[in-house]
């Protein structure tokens, strides 16, 4: 078999060639897609969503000039750009590699950080855009070994630095204070600095290891403020010229890298930014903390997130809570603080409260394979009723009483929301109320009559709150109120429509009643929720804390500002020039195509020497703007015996994947080193196949698979011109597994579930006219089995199970016990693997050898701390320490049910997050295990990555 190493090797760097393409594709292949092109990118679209990718292509030209002057960089190709409506986020992405690729996901956002004055496109594609242009460009030496060996990562300096330093630049190229567009100076990064302000500003080292401190967005946060900074403390060309510098690096050089611009190294200049940064937060928030906080008491936290709250009836509260440890709960709460678990959900799931004590759950799950889609749930007690299925619905309210009870919501269509009804035990929703291209649905309340809702719309910075008659589809809102800044989480409180509202920079509670505006809460950070004022005159929100947020309560909210109500309906916008419109920037659409962009985009040579067999060659990979193709291929000559040697694995929608290669050992030879003649050596041959049907969801993931695999041997004695046949394994497979393993932000690896898996591998298909093979015309079943259990009063630790078994009838290949490392445990599903891992033994000894074979671990998994430290000379770091403590048990027999002796082994092993580069992550566990049945013996090892 290849070696351990080799293979994990090959699978990260298709991993890496596959780029966009993960386990699943994003860019749903049942639909037709089409590409066109614009005057500096090309845009791959769905066919169906041609309007969309016109406003995609849109907003890039008009973004590229100020992106591209403000780094001084032209990018050298076309930036390739995928529109995905597959994903009810707002999100996208960047990656250079294999070559320059935005993705941009269509959804608009709905609340937190993201919501601003900007038009959606232009944030999302100015952020984006600044990445590519950073990414690719390049200088000095690197632009040199780019020229000859293309788009190689090493060769890429400013992949290689801090995520801040990426992310930072990008927020300050999204963003215009003065008028609310972007995220620096926003109410949320605002928010997050006085509450990092309280709580202690992150260290340049802990900032470079991007570890698990809080907030979540630090690197976009710390870096945007330090951009700026940089620019009012050394001029505004200081940033550029930061990334001019960096960008001829080959070894990452951080920490020399301002000192041509500021004359300080970047320890020196950091120190100087966090006391800038401490004055500026100090004066912005000296009015703000001139007043006590107006929240109430504090029922829950500080913990990660509390993404959602409700009121119910009698005075409890339904929050989702999440606390980085055990995923998100849907929780009662009381008033005494005092929290009682009613049901897991899934990240970002909404909750609403109707006054009778109806609950409705709005949270994204994958759907149809592909789509992450939010649908509609009805809490019964303590469980949760589906009532939609990819519905995209991502907030809903329950309307009306008795018969005549229903279901609004706000659903997403290809990156436009509009508002529709459903009755209340789900069905197909109907669309009521679809607004203009450009204005999104942000939020909506159910007014008391049950015949109306209330709508927040925004475009760009124009934010309306509405009212919209659920019997007149088609009719225009009524306008209740207008603002030039953010406005969210709109309730339907006692006293009156109550919205996160942002004032004076700060976002509170805001209600709308009688004509004014008046604000019901102060706060010294940022209300991101709230329940809406309940019967009894209490209000909860949910506000940035040090270290996460926290659930308040505020018994009895008083009217702490008013402002007048702007209900102004103003002229309608001139129509744009009829030129415009008909010159889109896009050119005439045409067939996707793979090709153009599965060129091989990089080449390194390989050069191999093995006792006088010498090869010559090269690797590359590639794969397409979609992500439905991915390869990597590595060809090689060998110059002694002429034999084509390498391999290629290819991979196909991210479940179907094929492998080939061939390799070249000496197993003899003559001549003194370095000048040695080979006289008898094996050539190998090795291919696999594996297809894969995923039946996906965001917690269970279930995959039937079929495969065959062939390794051949053959040795080859040169003086006696003989070729003998030492292997010819050719095996069929089917798999089955199932995993619902879950981890959090603060937990040990995985922490809850189960991952269970089934192979079955016969080689009666081919064992009929094999000559010169093994002579195996058997079959093995292997089952294997990993549970994970959280045990939080123990410092976070986790108990790991596993178990495997394998079953072997008819002639097959023996099992081989013993070493640290088991392939199918770590890298995926490897066929025609007879290694399986007992530590305490080497792995070579016969008593752990057999056709049948089982094998138990129990481990104790604690993190012993949280380093989060990277130094910038030299640029390594590590993160998280933890030790795990195990024992194993197993054996391998050929006859009967059980082996006949047991060999147990027990250690302990030291796992440590490492960082290279600032991007480069690894973990690696070092460990000491003892043997305590013959051939006994202690044995320390070094692997890459987690036992199982």
């Amino acid at each position: 078999m290849t070696p351990r190493w080799l293979r994990a090797l090959a699978v990260a760097a298709l991993a890496a060639a596959a780029a966009a393409a993960q386990a699943q594709p994003m860019a749903d292949p049942r639909q037709p897609w089409q590409t066109a092109d614009s005057a500096h990118f090309r845009v791959h679209y769905r066919a169906s969503q041609r309007v969309q990718a016109e406003a995609v292509a849109r907003a890039a030209e008009r973004i590229w000039p100020q992106v591209t002057q403000a780094l001084a960089w032209e990018p050298r190709r076309r930036t390739e750009v995928v529109v995905y409506s597959e994903f009810d986020l707002a999100n996208g992405f960047t990656t250079p590699l294999p070559y320059s690729l935005m993705g941009v996901f269509l959804a608009p956002p709905d609340d937190g950080q993201l919501l601003d004055n900007s038009a959606w496109l232009d944030l999302l594609l100015v952020h984006e855009f600044t990445h590519a242009v950073h990414l690719d460009k390049v200088r000095g030496a690197p632009r040199v070994l780019q020229a000859i060996f293309g788009s190689v990562p090493w060769f890429i300096p400013n992949l290689f630095q801090p995520g801040w330093g990426l992310e930072g630049l990008a927020v300050v190229n999204e963003s215009d204070p003065a008028a609310g567009r972007g995220r620096l100076r926003g109410p949320m990064f605002e928010a997050w600095l006085r509450a990092e302000r309280a709580a202690g500003f992150l260290s340049l080292r802990e900032l470079n290891s991007d570890g698990r401190a809080l907030p979540l967005s630090k690197q976009y946060l710390y870096g945007a403020y330090f951009f700026e900074f940089l620019a009012r403390r050394h001029g505004a060309a200081a940033p550029q010229a930061l990334v001019e510098r960096y960008s001829g690096n080959i070894v990452p050089r951080l920490h020399t890298s301002p000192v041509e611009a500021t004359g300080r190294t970047m320890d020196v200049l950091w120190d100087e930014f966090l006391v800038d940064l401490a004055q500026q937060v100090d004066a912005r928030a000296a009015p703000l903390l001139a007043q006590p906080e107006a929240l109430g008491p504090r029922l829950v936290g500080p913990v990660l997130d509390v993404p959602a709250v409700a009121a119910l009836p009698g005075g409890d509260l339904l929050a989702v809570v999440e606390d980085g440890l055990h995923g998100a709960l849907l929780q009662r709460v009381a008033a005494d603080g005092s929290r009682r678990t009613v049901t897991r959900v899934l990240r970002g799931a909404r909750v609403s409260a109707a006054p009778d004590g109806r609950v409705l759950v709005a949270q994204p799950d994958i759907c149809n394979t592909l789509y992450l889609a939010y649908d509609l749930y009805r809490l019964d007690g303590d469980r949760l009723q589906q009532l939609s299925h990819c519905a995209h619905l991502r907030r809903a309210v329950y309307v009306g009483a008795g018969a005549g009870a229903g279901i609004a919501a706000l659903q997403l269509v290809d990156g436009r929301t509009q508002l529709v009804t459903l009755g209340a035990a789900g069905g197909e929703p109907v669309v009521v109320h679809a607004p203009d291209d450009g204005t999104e649905l942000i939020d909506l309340a159910a007014m008391p009559d049950g015949s109306r809702v209330a709508l927040i719309t925004r475009r760009g910075g124009d934010w309306r709150l509405v009212e919209a008659d659920l019997a007149q589809p088609g009719a225009a809102p009524r306008l209740l109120l207008r603002r030039d800044a953010p406005m969210h989480s709109l309730q339907r409180g006692a006293q009156g429509l109550e919205f996160v509202a942002t004032e004076g920079g700060v976002n509170n509670v805001w209600r709308l009643a009688g004509g004014q505006l008046q604000r019901l809460t102060h706060t010294h950070t940022a209300v991101v929720a709230h329940a809406g004022s309940a019967p009894d005159g209490s209000l909860a929100t949910v506000v940035v804390a040090p270290q996460g947020h926290a659930l308040h309560r505020l018994p009895a909210p008083a009217v702490l500002q008013t402002l007048a109500a702007d209900t102004t309906v103003l002229p309608a916008a001139p129509a744009a020039p009829a030129m415009a419109e008909t010159t889109p920037p896009l050119g005439d659409g045409r067939r996707y195509s793979a090709l153009p962009t599965l060129v091989p985009r990089w080449w390194l040579p390989v050069l191999t020497s093995d006792r006088g067999l010498t090869a010559f060659g090269a690797s590359t990979s590639g794969s397409d703007a979609l992500g439905w193709h991915a390869y990597i291929a590595t060809l090689q000559w060998e110059t002694s015996q002429k034999e084509l040697l390498g391999g290629i694995e290819y991979l196909f929608l991210g479940n179907h994947g094929v492998a080939l290669g061939r390799t070249l050992t000496a197993r003899a030879w003559t001549g003194e080193t370095g000048d040695e003649t080979t006289t008898v050596y094996d050539r190998r041959t090795q291919a696999q196949w594996l297809s894969l049907l995923p039946l996906t969801r965001l917690e269970r993931r279930i995959r039937l698979g079929v495969g065959a695999a062939l390794d051949r041997v053959e040795r080859v004695d040169l003086p006696a011109d003989n070729r003998v046949r030492q292997r010819d394994e050719r095996i069929a497979a089917l798999l089955a597994e199932i995993d619902t393993r879950g981890s959090d932000w603060f937990s040990e690896g995985p922490n809850r579930g189960l991952h269970a898996s089934l192979l079955f591998e016969s080689h009666k298909p081919f064992s009929q006219g094999v000559d010169g093979g093994d002579g195996y015309d058997g079959s093995v079943l292997r089952a294997d089995l990993r549970g994970f259990v959280p045990l939080s009063g123990l410092g976070r630790s986790v108990l790991a199970l596993r178990w495997t078994e394998v079953r072997a009838s008819g002639r097959t290949a023996p099992f081989q016990l013993g070493g640290a490392s088991d392939d199918m445990l770590q890298i995926g599903t490897v066929l025609n693997d007879r290694e399986l891992a007992l530590r305490g033994y080497r792995g070579d000894e016969p008593e752990l050898r057999g056709g049948n074979a089982r094998i138990a671990s129990v481990e104790w998994r604690l993190p012993l701390a949280d380093i989060d430290r990277h130094t910038m000379v030299p640029p390594v770091g590590i993160n998280r320490l933890s030790t795990a403590v195990f024992f194993d048990i197993g054996g391998a027999w050929d006859n009967g049910d059980r082996p006949l002796r047991w060999r147990r082994g027990v250690g302990v092993e030291l796992l440590g997050e490492l960082k290279l580069l600032y991007a480069l992550g690894l973990h690696l566990r070092a460990g000491v295990a003892r043997g305590l049945d013959a051939p006994r013996g202690t044995r320390a090892y070094l692997a890459a990555g987690r036992a199982f």
